[in-house]
C-alpha cells in the first residue's frame, strides 16, 4: 500500500464526521447524558463509532439523531460480521459505476486487515461503520440521502384522503396538460417551458407542491370518523399528514406522466383534417385506451426481479421526488441536526430559497432578456455568418457553445459521443450527403425536392397514397441531422439489446431462474432479497405474480377486441406481435433506465417496423406505432414508481391498488376530455385553422408520421437512404464485441499476468488500455448521447447538463460530503418547482392571456440572424438548382408500395 491510500485509509472520517467530533462543543450536561444513555464516554470506541455514523448523515454525536439512532446501535457488530458484509459489497459493487469508487478502494483496503489498513486504531470503527450503511441502509450515499434506515409500519398510507386527492390531481394533471399543450402550440411557446420538447405540461413536481398543503388541510378539518374492518381501523383523519401517504399521492398522479401522446390517435382517425373516420366511437376509444395504458402495466410486475428488488437498480431519477416529498412533509428542523460545512439552513428552508431564486431568476431569460434563454451569443458577432450559425447556432445550429446557459460516467460518456455526433453531421452537411445540403442541417421536418416543408396532402387520395400525385410530387427528404439521427437510433437498439444482455446475463439468469421457481410455487420474491430495503417492506404481503399477469392478458384481450371489432385496418395479431417485439427490448430498457437514468424509447424502432409490416397502410401503421411506444413507456414509468415505493416503504399491494385505479380513471378522463373539445368545436377544434386556436403538434406529426412511414413504407425511405438499414447490424456487432470484452477481458488480464513474464506484462499494459475503463464505459449508455439531434436539440443543452453534473456529482460530492447528502435534491427540487411555476405563470398570463412582449435588442438579438432562418427551415447550405429541383429524377422515385 502507498503511503497516500494509507493515509487516505486512516481517514475514515468524511468531513461531516470530524465537524462533529472535532467542532463539539459539549458541555458537562451533555457528557453526563450520553455517558447514561449510551454507556460511554466521547473518548471510548462506541462513542467514536457513534461520531463516525452520525457524521457521514450530519448530525451531532452527542444529540439524538432520531431514526439514525437505530442504524447506530446496529453497527455494534463483531469486526468478522463487518468484514463479511464489506466482502458481499465488493463481490455486488466491484464493477457497479454508481457505487463510489473512492468508497470501494477504502473497502478494499478494510478487509485486508488492520496491518494493510496501516496501524490506526479506527480500523474497527471504519469497518463496522462502512458494513452498517451497506447493510442496514444502503450502499449508495444518493438513497441515503433521501431514505431512512427504518420504517415505522403504523404510520398511515393507503389512507381515503391519499385517494382522493392523488385521483382529484390526476385528473387536473390530464385535463390540464391536455389543454395546455395544445394552447401552447397554438403560441408557439415551446421554448418557455421545455427547450426540448413542443408544447407546455404540468410536471410531478408543481403537484407536489400543490398535494402537500392540501393532505395538511384535510389533516386539520376532517373529523376522525371511522370503521373498523378485520380489526384494522380506517379513519377519515388518521393524524397528521405523512410522507407515506404523500409519496402513494405522488404515484398516483406520476404513474399518468406521458400517457397522454398515446391518446391521439382518435384525434387523428377522427378528426376531418386527417382520416376522418366517423366510425371512431366511446365504445372503440375505451377499449384501445384500457388496452394501450395497461399493457405496460401488467407486463411491469414481471420485471420486479431485474428492474426494482436488487440493489443495484438505483433509479436516479426518483430520487429528487422522494426528497421534496421529505422536505414538503418535514415538521420543522430535524432533531440532532448540527451545520454542515457552516450552512446552518434547513432542508425546508433551503428548498424555499432555491425555489423562490429559481423563480425570479426564470422570469429574466423567459420574459425580460430573452437572449440569455437561446443564449446563441457567438453568432451575435456576425449574425449573417452561415458556417457559424450552422456550428454554433442556439435554434438551428450544432450548438457548438462553450458557454450555453452528475461527473457522473454516464454524462460524459453521452457527452462525448454528442460531440462526436455533431462533428459527424457537419461533415456530411458540408460534403452534400444525400442532398442534405440543400436543406437546414438541424431540422427534424420532412422535406420536398424543392426545400419546402414536405405537404403529405398532396400525395393523399381517401387516406392512402396516390400514386400519381407522388409521382408528380415526390419522396421525402431529410436534413443531415435527421438521416443521422435515423442511423443513430438504428445502430442503438441493437447496441442496446446485446450489451446490456451480455453485460448483466448472471443478474438475468437469477432472475429467471427466480422467477421460474415462483411460478412452480418453489420460493418467493422477498426471499430472494436480503436487502435493506426488501426487509422493510417483508413485513407486508407482496403482490402476486398471477395479479399482473391477469392484467397482461385483459389488455391483450382488449387490444384484439379493438383492432377487430371496429375497423381500424389493423389485424388481431399486430397486439401479439408488439408484444414479443418489446418483450426483447423492455428488459435491457429498464436496466439501463435504472443504472445510467438513460430511457430506451422505442417510437422510431415501432414506426419502422409498422413501417415494413403494413407498407402503403398507414392507419395500420400508426396504431402498431402507438402500441409499440405506449408499452415500453408504460412499463418504465410503473417500475420506476415501484422502485419509488420501495424506498418509500410503501405496501406494495397499496401501490398495485393506486397505479391501477390511477391508470383506469385516467382512460375515461381523457377520453372524454377529447370528446368535450371535439363537440365545442365543431369546426375541427384541434387544426391551425380552428376557431378555438388550438393545432395539436403531437396529433399532427402523428398523423404525418404514419404517412411518411407507413402510408409511403419504410422499403422506399431505405432505397432513398441505403445505409440506414446497415446501422442496425452494426449496432449489434458494436454490442456483442462489448458485451465479449466486458465478460472476458478480466480474465484474460489475470491469464496474462500469470502467464507473462513481468517485462512483457509491464510492456503490455502500459502500451494497452487497461481494461479497468470496462467498468464504467457502456457503449449503449454513451451513444444515448448522439440521437436526438433533429428540431433545435442541439449540443447546448448537453453542454449545460455536463457542466452542472460535474460540479454536483464530483466536485461537490467528493469534497463536501455532508452538504451534498443534506442539500443536493432538494436544490434540484427546487430548480424545477421554481421554473415550473414561473413559466406556468409566463406561459397562460403574459403571453396568452394578455400578449406582453418586451421589444428591445435583448429580446431579439437571438432571432436576428440565419440561425434563426435555420430554425424555421429558410437558409441551407446550397441553393436549390436550376433545374428547380434536388435528388432523384422521377423516373427514379423510389415506387416499392
Amino acid at each position: 500500500m502507498t503511503e497516500r491510500s494509507a493515509r487516505s485509509a486512516r481517514s475514515g472520517f468524511s468531513q461531516g464526521a470530524q465537524d462533529s467530533v472535532g467542532a463539539a462543543s459539549t458541555t458537562a450536561e451533555q457528557r453526563a447524558l450520553l455517558a447514561d444513555d449510551k454507556g460511554s464516554s466521547i473518548h471510548s470506541p462506541a462513542f467514536t463509532l457513534r461520531a463516525r455514523i452520525l457524521g457521514e448523515y450530519g448530525h451531532h454525536p452527542l444529540q439524538d439523531a432520531g431514526p439514525l439512532e437505530v442504524l447506530a446501535d446496529r453497527a455494534d457488530m463483531s469486526d468478522d460480521e463487518a468484514v463479511g458484509i464489506l466482502l458481499n459489497a465488493i463481490k455486488e459493487h466491484d464493477k457497479d459505476p454508481n457505487f463510489s469508487q473512492a468508497t470501494m478502494r477504502r473497502i478494499k483496503e478494510l478487509v485486508r486487515g488492520p496491518s494493510a489498513f496501516a496501524p490506526d486504531p479506527q480500523w474497527s470503527n471504519e469497518c463496522k461503520a462502512q458494513a452498517a450503511m451497506i447493510r442496514y441502509h444502503s450502499p449508495y450515499a444518493e438513497v441515503r440521502a433521501v431514505t431512512d434506515p427504518v420504517d415505522d409500519a403504523d404510520v398511515p398510507v393507503e389512507t381515503l384522503r391519499a385517494y382522493v386527492l392523488g385521483i382529484l390531481l390526476m385528473g387536473a394533471v390530464t385535463s390540464l396538460n391536455t389543454t395546455m399543450d395544445a394552447m401552447s402550440n397554438y403560441l408557439r411557446l415551446s421554448t418557455v417551458f421545455s427547450t426540448n420538447n413542443p408544447g407546455l405540461s404540468i410536471g410531478t413536481t408543481v403537484m407536489q407542491l400543490v398535494l402537500a398543503p392540501c393532505g395538511r388541510f384535510l389533516a386539520w378539518v376532517l373529523p376522525d370518523w371511522g370503521i373498523t374492518i378485520r380489526g384494522k381501523r380506517i379513519s377519515l383523519n388518521p393524524g397528521p399528514w405523512s410522507v407515506k401517504e404523500q409519496t402513494l399521492a405522488t404515484i398516483m398522479f406520476s404513474v399518468v406522466q406521458g400517457a397522454a401522446s398515446t391518446y391521439y390517435v382518435y384525434l387523428v382517425q377522427r378528426l376531418p383534417q386527417y382520416y376522418n373516420q366517423s366510425w371512431v366511437s366511446w365504445g372503440y376509444e375505451i377499449t384501445l385506451a384500457l388496452s394501450v395504458q395497461f399493457l405496460g402495466f401488467g407486463f411491469a410486475g414481471l420485471l420486479r426481479r431485474i428492474a426494482i428488488y436488487p440493489t443495484t437498480m438505483l433509479w436516479p431519477s426518483v430520487l429528487p421526488t422522494l426528497a421534496l416529498n421529505r422536505v414538503l412533509c418535514q415538521k420543522g428542523r430535524t432533531k440532532g441536526e448540527q451545520p454542515v460545512h457552516g450552512w446552518h439552513v434547513s432542508r425546508r428552508e433551503f428548498f424555499l430559497v432555491a425555489c423562490t431564486g429559481m423563480f425570479l431568476w426564470w422570469w429574466i431569460p423567459n420574459l425580460v432578456f430573452r437572449g440569455l434563454r437561446a443564449f446563441n451569443w457567438i453568432t451575435w458577432i456576425a449574425p449573417q455568418n452561415f458556417a457559424l450559425a450552422v456550428v454554433t447556432g442556439f435554434y438551428g445550429g450544432m450548438g457548438f457553445n462553450p458557454m450555453a446557459t452528475r461527473a457522473d460516467p454516464s454524462e460524459i460518456q453521452q457527452y462525448a459521443s454528442r460531440v462526436l455526433a455533431g462533428l459527424i453531421i457537419i461533415a456530411l452537411y458540408w460534403t452534400n450527403f444525400a442532398w442534405s445540403a440543400y436543406l437546414p442541417i438541424n431540422a427534424y421536418e420532412a422535406f420536398s425536392n424543392t426545400g419546402e416543408h414536405y405537404n403529405v396532402s398532396r400525395i393523399i387520395t381517401d387516406s392512402h397514397v396516390d400514386l400519381d400525385k407522388y409521382k408528380t410530387y415526390g419522396p421525402a427528404y431529410f436534413s443531415a441531422s435527421n438521416v443521422f439521427s435515423q442511423g443513430a437510433w438504428f445502430a442503438w437498439y441493437g447496441m442496446v439489446v446485446f450489451s446490456v444482455l451480455i453485460k448483466h446475463w448472471p443478474l438475468l439468469r437469477k432472475c429467471a431462474a427466480g422467477q421460474w421457481a415462483t411460478l412452480c410455487g418453489r420460493s418467493t420474491l422477498y426471499g430472494e432479497y436480503d436487502d435493506a430495503q426488501t426487509r422493510y417492506i417483508r413485513k407486508f404481503p407482496e403482490v402476486p405474480e398471477w395479479w399482473f399477469l391477469l392484467v397482461l392478458a385483459i389488455s391483450i384481450a382488449f387490444g384484439i377486441a379493438a383492432v377487430t371489432a371496429w375497423p381500424s385496418a389493423t389485424p388481431w395479431w399486430t397486439i401479439l406481435a408488439v408484444l414479443g417485439v418489446s418483450i426483447v427490448f423492455v428488459v435491457p430498457s429498464q436496466i439501463l433506465s435504472a443504472v445510467a437514468n438513460t430511457s430506451v424509447p422505442t417510437t422510431v424502432l415501432f414506426r419502422t417496423i409498422s413501417g415494413v409490416w403494413f407498407a402503403g397502410r398507414p392507419e395500420a401503421a400508426m396504431i402498431t406505432t402507438v402500441f409499440g411506444s405506449a408499452f415500453n413507456t408504460g412499463a418504465s414509468q410503473y417500475v420506476m414508481d415501484q422502485k419509488m415505493a420501495l424506498y418509500a416503504k410503501l405496501p406494495p399491494r397499496a401501490v398495485f391498488r393506486a397505479q391501477l385505479i390511477a391508470v383506469l380513471l385516467q382512460c375515461f378522463v381523457f377520453v372524454g376530455l377529447l370528446h368535450w373539445m371535439l363537440h365545442k368545436y365543431d369546426d375541427g377544434a384541434l387544426c391551425e385553422s380552428g376557431s378555438s386556436h388550438y393545432i395539436c403538434f403531437d396529433t399532427s406529426l402523428l398523423y404525418a408520421n404514419s404517412i411518411m412511414y407507413g402510408g409511403l413504407g419504410v422499403p422506399n425511405l431505405f432505397k432513398l437512404y441505403p445505409l440506414l438499414p446497415w446501422c442496425f447490424l452494426l449496432g449489434a456487432v458494436v454490442g456483442i464485441a462489448y458485451g465479449v470484452i466486458y465478460r472476458c477481458a478480466p480474465a484474460i488480464h489475470r491469464w496474462a499476468e500469470r502467464r507473462c513474464p513481468t517485462k512483457v506484462y509491464d510492456r503490455l499494459h502500459a502500451t494497452c488500455v487497461s481494461v479497468s475503463w470496462m467498468e464504467w464505459f457502456d457503449p449503449a449508455v454513451s451513444w444515448s448521447g448522439a440521437l436526438n439531434w433533429t428540431g433545435g436539440n442541439n449540443l447546448s443543452y448537453a453542454t449545460n447538463k455536463v457542466v452542472l453534473s460535474f460540479l454536483f456529482m464530483y466536485h461537490i460530492k467528493r469534497r463536501y460530503p455532508a452538504w451534498w447528502s443534506k442539500y443536493n435534491y432538494i436544490l434540484e427540487a427546487g430548480f424545477d418547482a421554481g421554473a415550473a411555476c414561473a413559466a406556468i405563470i409566463i406561459t397562460l398570463v403574459f403571453d396568452f392571456a394578455i400578449h406582453i412582449d418586451l421589444a428591445w435588442w435583448g429580446n431579439t438579438v437571438s432571432q436576428a440572424g440565419v440561425d434563426w432562418q435555420l430554425w424555421n427551415g429558410n437558409a441551407s447550405l446550397l441553393p436549390i438548382p436550376d433545374k428547380g429541383f434536388f435528388g432523384l429524377p422521377p423516373e427514379q422515385y423510389p415506387m416499392n408500395f
